[in-house]
C-alpha cells in the first residue's frame, strides 16, 4: 500500500538496503505519538506502510532503538517501550527480525536466556558484519534487580543466524570507554565507531551528557580495538545519523548532524575513510 509520508518523529530508527530502499521503524513526535514501520523507495520516491506496531504480528512500538539489515532482513534491537498511564517504560534486550520477502516479523532467541548478564539497552551499536549480528555497548539497565540503572555499557555480543546462538566476547587492545548513541559502520571485518555519550546528563536526554571525539575500529576476527584519528576531526559528538558508505572510491563511516556538548544540534557532515579492511 502506497501512502503519504509518516509523521515527523525523533528517536526513530532508519536503515537502508542496497541503496534502493530505506526502512523507518518507530520513534515518536512532540506529542508522544509513536510511529509505525514504513519503507521508502528512493527510485519511485514513494512511502509504503508495512506494519502497525503494538498489534498482533508486529513488535512493540519504541524509541532509542537500533537498526541493521542484511540481504534478507531488517533487524531492530533494544530501545525503550511506550509506557503509559498505568505502565512504566522499560528497555528491550531482544532482536526483532523482519523478513523482507514475506513481510513477517519474528523475534530471535533472547540473549538473556543464554547470558544472564546481558543488559537491556538503548542507543547501542548494532550492525551486521560478515553474516553475524553484533551488539556493541549502549545505554543500559542492569539485569540484576538490585543493580544500577541508566548507565553506559561496555559489553559486546554477537548473534550467529546460522547456529541461532549468542556469543559474548572479551575485546582487547585500545578498548573504548563505555558509551552509547555513537556513529558506527561495518567495513570488511571491522566495526568502526565514533563519538557518543560516555556519561549521562542529569537531565536525561534533554541535556547533552558528556560526549567524546574518539574513534575506534574493532577487528571482529582478532577482537582487538584500535584507536584512530587525524584529518578534519568532527569534535565531540553524539546522536548523529550515520551509515556505511563509499565516498570517492573509499569505504568508511559517513556521519551527519548530531548533538554537541553545548546541547546545540549540528548540520555538519563527515566521512572517515578506511584504506584497508
Amino acid at each position: 500500500m502506497v501512502c503519504t509520508r509518516p509523521d515527523i518523529a525523533y528517536a526513530v530508527g532508519v536503515v537502508s538496503r542496497f541503496l534502493a530502499k530505506l526502512y523507518l521503524f518507530g520513534g515518536r513526535d512532540e506529542n508522544k505519538q509513536f510511529d509505525d514501520f514504513y519503507s521508502y523507495d528512493t527510485v519511485t520516491k514513494e512511502w509504503k506502510f508495512l506494519t502497525k506496531l503494538d498489534e498482533e504480528g508486529g513488535p512493540e512500538a519504541r524509541t532509542y532503538h537500533s537498526m541493521a539489515s542484511d540481504e534478507n532482513h531488517v533487524y531492530v534491537f533494544g530501545g525503550v517501550s511506550k509506557g503509559g498511564a498505568m505502565k512504566t517504560p522499560f528497555r528491550f534486550r531482544t532482536i526483532e527480525a523482519y523478513n523482507i520477502a514475506d513481510g513477517k516479523w519474528a523475534q530471535l532467541p533472547d540473549p538473556g536466556e543464554q547470558y544472564p548478564r546481558f543488559e537491556r539497552r538503548g542507543g547501542a551499536g548494532f550492525i551486521v558484519v560478515q553474516g553475524k549480528i553484533w551488539v556493541v555497548y549502549g545505554f543500559a539497565t542492569s539485569p540484576d534487580p538490585n543493580g544500577k540503572n541508566d548507565y553506559e555499557s561496555d559489553l559486546v555480543h554477537y548473534f550467529d543466524p546460522a547456529t541461532q546462538k549468542w556469543t559474548e566476547v572479551e575485546t582487547k587492545g585500545e578498548k573504548p570507554s563505555p558509551r552509547s548513541v555513537f556513529a558506527h559502520a561495518a567495513v570488511g571485518k571491522y566495526i568502526i565507531i565514533f563519538g557518543g555519550e560516555v556519561w549521562p546528563d542529569p537531565n536525561g536526554h534533554y541535556g547533552p551528557g558528556t560526549l567524546t571525539n574518539e574513534g575506534y575500529a574493532l577487528n571482529t576476527e582478532t577482537l582487538v580495538w584500535e584507536k584512530f584519528g587525524g584529518g578534519a576531526e568532527p569534535g565531540e559528538l553524539g546522536w548523529p545519523a550515520y551509515t556505511t558508505a563509499t565516498v570517492y572510491g573509499k569505504q568508511g563511516l559517513l556521519m551527519h548532524g548530531g548533538k554537541r556538548p553545548t546541547n546545540n544540534r549540528t548540520d555538519e557532515m563527515y566521512f572517515y575513510a578506511v584504506h584497508s579492511a
